[in-house]
């Protein structure tokens, strides 16, 4: 790769080396980075190629325990990465030590309750912006980046992006309505901390997904019409919202068939039976008793992507349907009862505990589980000790409080870690550095350019598959290890130059956007400590970017380049401000998260 193609200034962020040594084999620092050629060091990381297998690891079953809940209180270390793991990020030193002094169940519970921030209440603050008096797709965005920016429920926000990335929906096309994304979006919220079972039916029901995989008007077979029902949803949530291709064991390793081959899940008849079953829903508003009203809806009724889908049993099929391990629905049931008996199949399959479970993980907390840890997941899944099973909350506490998940030693795991996404990384400086603009709302819209931007962006994944798959092996030692690592999958050499300009730019700018809706970035509290040779100022960023796991390489290279820079005046400090947080975005132990 041409270093020349880098734009970093050279004014902010001097000709600093930034080499890491390479630890065990695992998301560890690669060795060998220097000057831009850190723009490539990421992908060296990833062995710098592609491959991918979606196949769980083989193994015996883990026998699943209770989540260990660390002692209060906790360090700063371990409070500052649970702010990272848990929410965008410390904001400042004094949200890392309230959160050390209520300790994590207290700062749980707090998030639990917190206030939920609207989607579609958004929409309809923002409608009279317009000279038409109508909403835009770009309010959708936005709304998702006030929640993440300005929101008193940074756990709820974090979890609904876990399940917008497992229950995909996205405007790629672009042709889904602004209504029906912000409506998605709050029935996330809604269910985040509530039952799996619940939100499985809320996703299925909801008009964008009915839309996006074509549940929506699915009619049941017409022999002389040589149709039969769409198997677009029925595939998707077997595949990808519930249980997987593979039969799992509760640690997630894969089942084998007495041939050695692994043991699928499913077979073509029970997507067909599963797509019989969610045969007969459309649009939910009109008179279901009118057989003509099934195809006849108003994309512009803005009601209409707020509302549930509702059935028409004249277009549902009657007949007796297959499902999951061998299970038949009985014919002639009403389209509400074959729906809640395959979604009850669905729901009470082993696997979805250790699948969702492990999702879950590498969103939160590390991209490589450890079986037991997700046996334990899987286990509070099953039952959260009080017999009731999919309590979303408690598997989320148990992912976050597990012995796994906390401790002073990160940094030493092997198999440990997980790159932190385009999107998180921006929020996380957005938010640590008091973005602010002046009518109080934002303007960001599209980032899913890999030229200029971060090649991802909230409800533009490429397809219902994300960004990136959870069994994403990029080619070379994290391959030859076994290892994944989901978001390397949007990885490349035009990505990472790409987000670095990204980061250079809105670090020399000091904002991002333009106008009433410019978000400024607050660089006061850190100038206050840039003076002197800038070590102060270093351990700042540690705490925010590192959770104090800054490596002792790159605060050599952060403390060699200040001591380089003069602090004789108050723009001298910005500079040095500036320039620290630039190499700070391109270092492997930020965008590596541990």
């Amino acid at each position: 790769m041409d270093e020349s193609s880098v734009d970093v200034d050279s004014t902010v962020l001097p000709q600093v080396g930034l080499a890491d040594p390479a630890g065990q084999v695992g998301l560890a620092d690669p060795a060998g980075w220097s000057g831009a050629a850190a723009a490539a060091g990421l992908l060296v990381l990833a062995g710098c190629g592609g491959g991918s297998s979606d196949a769980p690891t083989s193994g015996s079953p883990a026998t699943p325990g209770a989540p260990t809940t660390p002692a209060a209180p906790p360090s700063t270390r371990d409070a500052a990465r649970l702010l990272s793991q848990a929410s965008f990020g410390p904001r400042s030193a004094d949200e890392v030590e309230a959160l050390r002094q209520t300790g994590y169940d207290s700062w749980l519970e707090q998030q639990f309750n917190a206030p939920t921030f609207g989607h579609v209440a958004y929409l309809e603050q923002e409608r009279s912006r317009e000279a038409d008096n109508k909403v835009r797709e770009e309010m959708s965005y936005e709304a998702i980046w006030q929640q993440w920016l300005f929101g008193e429920d940074p756990l709820r926000a974090r979890m609904s992006w876990a399940l917008l990335q497992i229950f995909v929906i996205s405007n790629i096309a672009p042709d889904i309505r602004a209504h029906a994304m912000s409506s998605y979006l709050d029935m996330l919220n809604r269910n985040a901390f509530g039952n799996y079972r619940q939100l499985l039916e809320d996703v299925t029901l909801h008009p964008a997904m009915g839309y996006y995989l074509n549940m929506a008007e699915s009619e049941k077979e017409d022999p002389k019409k040589g149709t039969h029902p769409n198997e677009n949803y029925a595939r998707e949530v077997l595949q990808l919202f519930s249980i997987g291709l593979t039969k799992l064991n509760p640690d997630g390793s894969a089942q084998f068939d007495a041939n050695g081959q692994l043991a699928a899940s499913y077979d073509e008849a029970v997507v067909r039976g599963y797509a019989q079953a969610f045969s007969g829903w459309s649009f939910g508003g009109s008179d279901n008793t009118v057989a003509k009203n099934f195809h006849r809806y108003d994309p512009d009724n803005e009601a209409l992507w707020q509302t549930p889908m509702q059935p028409w049993s004249q277009y549902h099929d009657s007949g007796a349907k297959t499902l999951l391990d061998g299970r038949a629905l009985p014919a002639n049931q009403t389209p509400e009862r074959d729906l809640k008996d395959a979604l009850d199949s669905i729901f009470n399959h082993p696997n979805v505990g250790p699948f969702i479970g492990r999702q879950l993980i590498q969103r939160f907390v590390t991209s490589n589980p450890s079986a037991a840890y997700i046996g334990r997941v899987s286990a509070v899944f099953a039952n959260n000790g009080r017999g009731v099973r999919g309590d979303l909350r408690a598997v989320l506490r148990a992912i976050l409080l597990d012995a796994e998940a906390r401790g002073d030693d990160a940094t030493t795991r092997a198999r440990y870690g997980k790159q932190r996404e385009p999107v998180l990384r921006f929020a996380q400086f957005l938010r640590a550095l008091g973005a602010k603009s002046a009518n109080g709302r934002n303007a960001i819209h599209y980032l899913d350019s890999s030229d200029d931007a971060l090649g991802q962006s909230p409800l533009l994944a490429p397809s219902v598959f994300n960004f990136y798959a959870p069994g994403y092996r990029p080619a070379g030692p994290l391959a030859a290890a076994g290892m994944v690592a989901p978001e390397f999958q949007i990885t490349n050499e035009t990505t990472v130059v790409g987000s670095l300009n990204f980061f250079s730019q809105l670090f020399r700018r000091g904002a991002y956007g333009s106008g009433d809706t410019k978000l400024v970035l607050d660089y006061a509290p850190l100038a206050a400590l840039a003076d002197g040779d800038g070590s102060t100022l270093i351990d700042r960023l540690d705490l925010l970017f590192f959770d104090r796991q800054m490596s002792a390489s790159t605060r050599a290279r952060l403390g060699t380049m200040l001591g380089a820079m003069p602090a004789s005046s108050a723009d001298k400090k910005l500079q040095r401000v500036r320039a620290a947080l630039t190499l700070v975005a391109m270092s492997p132990d930020h965008v590596i998260q541990k």
